[in-house]
């Protein structure tokens, strides 16, 4: 299967986009050129439609159309004080341009050029907005936190457009759209330090499991759907029911110490429920 990765210069596509890249012929792009290990990063503004059609429809090289689409790519939070207000306008005004117009660019982009799967990136803040829920399972509602959640939504819904596009002459196109809580990294200290201030370990994301969750994205056979991807767990916040049905079992956990070390271990959950199929 051959998959472009947009967004492989993030914090996310960093540490995934290698471990996929032993599974798949995977393409590699961002806002940025360069290599990620060893593997050639190629430049894609998806804010630009030109050169996402194109950059669609000819491949890498010209090497032709791929097979899926992972969008990763998000407006770049790092740096910005939230509590500065016009910071934070002017990073929402960048959530629209690339979270909303870049998402239509690229599905867009995909459908015209014949791709049958893309996977859209969101995230857990899409469900995590005031009042809190006490427990996240099949029955949640969105309830985003900020406008960064409220584009990612509007990417998933973007994203179900296509999946139930009225047929033509083009192919159907699947569209897996997964959540992802906390991302964290075992080797990451600013991890630690996330977990041990907000005790959260049932809303790490391990990064071995988002790629997980990806790789199930890619090969199931569900038209649309949402998922949460979360790290295992002793105490879920999230029902495992939310996620199981595109197959993803997270295969690590954190825990919390009593003198505050963070733990990072093999998950063997004793069984998963079957979630109800998505409309």
């Amino acid at each position: 299967m051959k998959v472009l990765f947009i967004g492989a210069s993030g914090l996310v596509g960093s540490h995934t986009a290698p471990l996929l890249a032993t599974k798949f012929d995977i393409t590699l792009t961002g806002l940025n050129d360069g290599q990620l290990a060893g593997l050639p990063v190629h430049h894609l503004d998806i804010c630009d439609w030109n050169s996402t059609a194109s950059f669609l429809h000819q491949g890498a090289a010209g090497s032709g159309p791929f097979d899926a689409v992972i969008y990763c790519a998000t407006a770049n939070y790092h740096y910005i004080k939230m509590g500065d207000e016009e910071e934070r306008r002017l990073y929402y005004e960048r959530c629209i341009e690339v979270n909303a117009r870049g998402a239509y660019h690229v599905f867009e982009a995909a459908w015209r050029a014949g791709v049958t799967r893309v996977v859209h990136i969101g995230s857990m803040t899409s469900l995590l907005g005031y009042p809190r829920y006490d427990h996240i399972d099949l029955e949640t509602r969105d309830r985003p936190n900020d406008l960064y959640a409220a584009t990612k939504i509007f990417g998933e819904h973007v994203g179900r457009s296509y999946a139930f596009r009225n047929p033509s002459s083009r192919p159907p196109m699947k569209v897996l759209c997964l959540r992802l809580a906390q991302p964290t990294a075992a080797a990451d200290p600013e991890t630690q330090r996330w977990i041990i201030k907000t005790r959260h370990t049932a809303m790490a994301a391990d990064m071995r499991d988002i790629a997980l969750a990806m790789e199930c994205g890619l090969t199931t056979d569900i038209r649309y759907g949402v998922y949460p991807v979360v790290s295992g767990t002793d105490e879920p916040y999230v029902d495992p029911a939310t996620y199981a049905e595109i197959g993803y079992v997270p295969q690590w956990k954190y825990v919390l110490t009593d003198d505050k070390q963070v733990q990072i271990l093999p998950h063997h959950p004793q069984s998963t429920a079957a979630a109800t199929p998505s409309k």
